[in-house]
């Protein structure tokens, strides 16, 4: 049984698909809860830390929103 989930996680570690959509979830969340308490988060853009305000990262929910439909 442990060899089957062995293959089934190397699987999906493989296709990138679910691992990929759980991180975005884990973003996604961590940026709501962000905007809820007011607090800004940074981002790396163009090789600097950037600090987005709580209406800088709902544009980003948005963003993520639109990307994953």
């Amino acid at each position: 049984m442990a060899a089957e989930t062995d293959k089934d996680i190397g699987l999906i570690m493989k296709e990138g698909k679910q691992v990929d959509a759980a991180l975005t979830a884990g973003v996604r969340e961590a940026l709501v809860r962000h905007v809820q308490v007011g607090l800004p988060v940074v981002e790396w853009r163009d090789g600097k830390c950037v600090w987005l305000t709580p209406d800088e990262i709902k544009q980003r929910i948005d963003q993520i929103d639109k990307k994953n439909g």
